[in-house]
């Protein structure tokens, strides 16, 4: 396999990994775009303001998974770019014991602070109900969750990309099949949108445990040399991906709250709908960052120069011919894609094309400023790639977040995600430059 990632022609490796890995990405939105919809339709524009308080608990998941699989697959990938199996195997053994002792820690912590943590996150007394009734299914399988989040890096990095697509596909059929059959047949609301999304979780977990056992798999446990370096390592590889996640996890806790402040529950309802529309294509923004670690973190273990930054233009213009296409889905279409989620009331209605006008434009930005983040890790650069990632999703977006409102009220809120988007974008390219230079001197 290393041979195939440092001989192929780049576009080749690219589409290879890259569609996979796109389809991967569909499918795994559909744990949240179905459940938007089943229980936008099913009940009603609470349940979708509901929705935005429960969907940073999927970013806690997937920070302890990233932590631990992206750094555990970026340092694999380094070890076996440079030949060195066994200790490729040393890293992947230390992630693997750092991600379940991770599990054994969050889990019942969250499990026991369950109602405190959907307040922090800007539930309401109205809300609170309905968020419990499907947050608390969430937390009974927060395991799967996270190992779910590890696995998928490691078993793409082992060179099975058709393996996580094909375990997210099998899991996310049977999310959209629950979704309808327990939610409308069933007639179990919430709860029955939250059994059909852990069962999907849970399944994709079990086909991606199975790989480990199969002839294919690369994957073995070693005794790591020493442990505590090697979770180190580990762990600063991935840091800047957990970090992503977590200031997710802060900006939506912080968007919520100012939302339910200036806006009420009409606003968060849409809004609802935007965290939807906003999951799935950070996801594809994502797809397009994983796609390229496992190539260029090979060829940069081996010196590679010129293959990484081809690798770096071909999917720099795919996250930027995506983010074009959002934005205007949004700017085009807000009102079908309002009634296409929730059975929307006429406050909603007259609420949403104002909403997603301003906050649709930030997608412009996004892609390059996430796939930025996966691209600067690959190439070991993530002090960089973690500063940016703070800069984005906490320090300018929380100061517009607070400032921008006392001027302009509600619309402050959507404006602050796009010039904080735009900045962070403007910051990320003038950063690139300066490293790729850098890279070419060296090399020279």
């Amino acid at each position: 396999m290393c041979m195939d990632l440092l001989k192929e022609p780049i576009g080749k490796l690219y589409l290879k990994f890259l569609l996979p890995s796109l389809f991967s990405a569909l499918v795994t939105t559909v744990y949240s775009f179905v459940d938007t919809i089943a229980i936008g339709q099913g009940v009603g524009t609470d349940g979708a303001a509901a929705c935005a308080i429960i969907y940073p608990v999927f970013g806690v998941a997937s920070l302890f998974g990233f932590l631990c699989g992206i750094g555990g697959s970026v340092r694999f990938g380094m070890a076996r770019g440079e030949g060195r199996i066994e200790k490729a195997n040393a890293y992947y053994t230390a992630s693997l014991l750092l991600a379940l002792a991770l599990t054994a820690v969050v889990w019942p912590l969250t499990a026991l602070f369950q109602r405190e943590i959907f307040t922090l996150f800007g539930a309401s007394e109205t809300l609170m109900p309905l968020v419990l009734e499907y947050g608390s299914w969430i937390v009974l399988a927060f395991p799967a969750f996270i190992l779910s989040s590890y696995l998928t890096c490691m078993v793409r990095c082992d060179g099975a990309p058709g393996v996580v697509m094909g375990a997210v596909i099998t899991g996310g059929v049977f999310n959209v099949f629950g979704d309808w059959f327990f939610v409308f047949p069933m007639d179990m609301g919430m709860a029955g949108a939250a059994i059909a999304t852990v069962g999907g979780t849970v399944i994709q977990f079990f086909i991606l445990l199975g790989y480990l056992f199969t002839k294919n798999c690369h994957l073995k446990l070693v005794k790591p040399w020493v442990l505590s370096k090697a979770f180190f390592k580990a762990v600063t590889a991935g840091f800047s991906a957990s970090v992503l996640e977590f200031a997710f996890i802060a900006l939506t806790c912080i968007l919520n709250n100012q939302i339910m402040r200036y806006g009420g529950e009409v606003a968060l309802s849409v809004f609802g709908v935007v965290l939807s529309c906003s999951g799935m294509f950070q996801h594809l923004f994502t797809g397009v960052g994983q796609a390229i670690q496992p190539v260029a973190t090979t060829n940069y273990g081996a010196g590679q120069l010129g293959r990484i930054l081809s690798l770096r233009r071909v999917s720099q213009w795919t996250v930027t011919a995506f983010g074009l296409v959002f934005m205007l889905s949004g700017l085009l279409f807000p009102t079908q894609i309002i009634r296409f989620f929730v059975n929307a009331t006429p406050e909603v209605l007259e609420a949403a094309p104002t909403i997603m006008g301003i906050y649709f434009i930030s997608f412009l930005f996004m892609g390059i400023n996430i796939w930025a983040t996966f691209y600067f890790q690959s190439i070991l650069r993530t002090r960089l790639s973690t500063l940016l990632t703070v800069l984005r999703g906490i320090v300018i977006s929380a100061l517009l977040l607070y400032l921008l409102p006392l001027w302009l009220g509600i619309r402050g809120v959507w404006w602050a995600m796009v010039l904080t988007e735009g900045l962070v974008a403007v910051i990320t390219l003038a950063c690139m430059a300066v490293t790729e230079r850098k890279m070419r001197q060296k090399a020279r």
